[in-house]
């Protein structure tokens, strides 16, 4: 009769303290189109021996593939990451990785849900996810002045603006009557800024110009984006840090439209067409 009771006494607390599985997420704030980046998540499986499956759903714009499944099935399907195991890991806390690519011109605010199910004791369960989200782009980035690429130049003066100087001299001849005189005027320039490009692809920037030129712009970014393929690059960094990233330099509004439909091709969609008069844009 003690036995029994003993027996009982046991089964009932090793009951009363099992756990069922948790888990926790690390995943980036924001995320830029065209890049990858890795979902890691931590799982604590306690007394969970049998069937588990994990599941992420991915927003659009979004494919996964895997880096470390630890024994389970990774798949890609109904649209989001998908790892199965028959048997779990033997260790009661284990890690999971898979790389997150995400498409051009992808942009906003993406929400990634997730849950575990699995068999604990017969009984079927589920843990959810935390929710979690993430800003792709530089979405509602606040905007202050503009910093204006260059001054424009009276036609009457002969300049002479040395590339990459921060104070440049612009003489001025006249004459008169008595003597000739010359007399020199002092005027910032602005620098404008090339990124490193990729191997073989054209460094050149497209000087500022005097009169009106188009410019195709691709994007405006916090840090320094992926955009490979794309050649004649400048920028323009505003007061709040902001870049603006621009492609080409043209005289002629048709050329800057064909400029603009290459950059959608590559996968910049929300590129497009800005108008500068003497290397200052103009609304």
């Amino acid at each position: 009769m003690l036995k029994f009771l003993t027996l009982t006494f046991l089964f009932l607390t090793a009951n009363l303290f099992a756990q069922d599985l948790t888990a926790t997420q690390k995943i980036p704030k924001s995320g830029l189109p065209g890049t990858d980046f890795t979902i890691e998540t931590t799982v604590n499986k306690a007394s969970v021996n049998g069937f588990i499956k994990f599941f992420q759903e991915l927003p659009e714009g979004f494919t996964a593939s895997e880096i470390e499944s630890k024994g389970g099935a990774f798949t890609f399907i109904d649209g989001g990451a998908k790892i199965v195991w028959i048997s779990p890991p033997s260790d009661e806390l284990f890690t999971i990785r898979y790389k997150i690519t995400i498409k051009g011109g992808t942009s906003g605010m993406k929400k990634l849900p997730g849950k575990i199910s699995y068999i604990n004791k017969n009984e079927r369960k589920q843990f959810d996810l935390p929710d979690v989200s993430i800003m792709i782009g530089a979405q509602n980035a606040p905007v202050k002045k503009e910093i204006p690429v260059t001054n424009p130049v009276p036609l009457a003066t002969t300049t002479a603006i040395a590339t990459n100087a921060t104070t440049t001299p612009i003489t001025k001849s006249t004459s008169s009557s008595s003597s000739a005189a010359k007399e020199t005027i002092t005027k910032e320039v602005e620098k404008e800024t090339i990124i490193g490009l990729p191997e073989k692809v054209p460094s050149t920037s497209p000087p500022s110009t005097l009169g009106k030129t188009y410019r195709v712009q691709i994007g405006a970014f916090s840090t320094k984006p992926k955009i490979d393929g794309v050649y004649e690059i400048t920028t323009l960094v505003l007061e709040n840090s902001i870049t603006k990233y621009f492609t080409g330099n043209f005289s002629i509004y048709e050329d800057a439209v064909k400029r603009r439909k290459e950059m959608a091709e590559k996968g910049f969609n929300g590129s497009f067409i800005v108008s500068f008069e003497n290397g200052k844009i103009v609304k």
